[in-house]
C-alpha cells in the first residue's frame, strides 16, 4: 500500500486544503504502554494507524492524521499498569482536551467528517468525551459528523470464536499483549515483533475491582496477559480483513461517503 496519498503529514498544505472538505479526517489514538517482551511500547498506535490506513485504502479516500501517541493511564489488569518502564500516560482531562483541540482545529479548517480509531482500551470514555465537547461547543452550523470506534468492538463473534478456539476468549480487557495484538502486529508491523521473545503468561488472580496500589500478583511479571503464542499472522489477517470491512461500511453508512 502506498500511504503517501492518505497520510496527512506527507501532504503539502495546498494538497491538504484541496482535499479537506471532501474527505473523512481519520485520527488514530493510542498509548505508550508496555506490551510484554515481544512487542514494542507503541503497539496501541501502530494498530489503529494500520486500521485507518487500510480503511482509507479500501475506500480510496480519507486523510489519516498523525496519531495521538499517549493515552489514559494503563490499568493493572488490562495493560499492566505503571509498574513497567516505558509506560507513559496522561491524566484523563489532558487526553480529552488534546483530542478535542486537534479535532477543533481541523474543523476550523473545514473538516466536517471524522473517524477516531482508538487502539487503547483505557481511552474509550475520554475519546468519547472529546468528541462530545467538539459537538457541543464547536459545531455552530450543525454540520459535523463523527464516529468513534475501538477496533475490538468490531470483531465479529464468528471471527473471535475462530481465533480463540484453541485457548478460550478471556475478554477484551485481559487480551493485552496476547493473541490479537500479537497477530495484528504481525500484519501491520512484523519487523517490530521480537519473535524469540513471544510467550504465554497470565496473572495469578484477576480481581473485578480496583486496588491502590496494585499488588504484584494481579500483574504478570512479563506484562503479557494472555496467549501471545497463538497470535499468528493468519489470525491477524482474519481479524484485520473483517474489521476493515466493518469500518468501510460504517464510513459509508454513517458519514455519507459515497461507494
Amino acid at each position: 500500500m502506498s500511504s503517501q496519498r492518505y497520510l496527512m503529514q506527507d501532504l503539502t498544505w495546498p494538497e491538504f486544503q484541496a482535499r479537506l472538505r471532501g474527505e473523512i479526517l481519520m485520527l488514530p489514538t493510542g498509548s505508550l504502554e508496555q506490551h510484554g517482551p515481544h512487542l514494542p511500547l507503541g503497539v496501541d498506535v501502530v494498530i489503529p494507524t494500520g486500521f485507518a490506513l487500510h480503511t482509507a485504502e479500501a475506500l480510496g479516500a480519507g486523510i489519516v492524521a498523525p496519531a495521538v501517541p499517549y493515552g489514559y493511564k494503563s490499568q493493572p489488569t488490562s495493560g499492566g499498569g505503571p509498574l513497567f518502564p516505558g509506560t507513559t500516560s496522561l491524566d484523563g482531562i489532558t487526553l480529552v482536551l488534546a483530542i478535542r483541540d486537534i479535532l477543533r482545529d481541523l474543523a476550523k479548517q473545514g473538516a466536517t467528517r471524522f473517524m477516531v480509531f482508538n487502539g487503547h482500551y483505557e481511552n474509550q470514555a475520554f475519546v468519547t468525551e472529546a468528541v462530545e465537547l467538539l459537538m457541543r461547543d464547536h459545531n455552530p452550523r450543525g454540520d459535523l459528523k463523527a464516529v468513534v470506534v475501538s477496533w475490538w468492538d468490531l470483531v465479529s463473534d464468528e471471527v473471535r470464536d475462530a481465533c480463540f478456539a484453541d485457548v478460550g476468549f478471556p475478554g477484551w480487557d485481559t487480551e493485552h499483549a496476547g493473541l490479537t495484538e500479537t497477530a495484528l502486529m504481525r500484519v501491520f508491523a512484523p519487523n517490530l515483533v521480537r519473535e524469540e521473545e513471544v510467550i504465554d503468561d497470565h496473572a495469578e488472580r484477576i480481581p473485578r475491582y480496583q486496588l491502590f496500589p496494585p499488588p504484584r500478583d494481579i500483574i504478570p511479571a512479563s506484562g503479557v496477559l494472555y496467549a501471545a503464542t497463538q497470535g499468528t499472522r493468519e489470525r491477524g489477517e482474519l481479524i484485520a480483513n473483517q474489521v476493515v470491512g466493518a469500518m468501510v461500511e460504517i464510513a459509508r453508512r454513517e458519514l455519507a461517503l459515497a461507494p
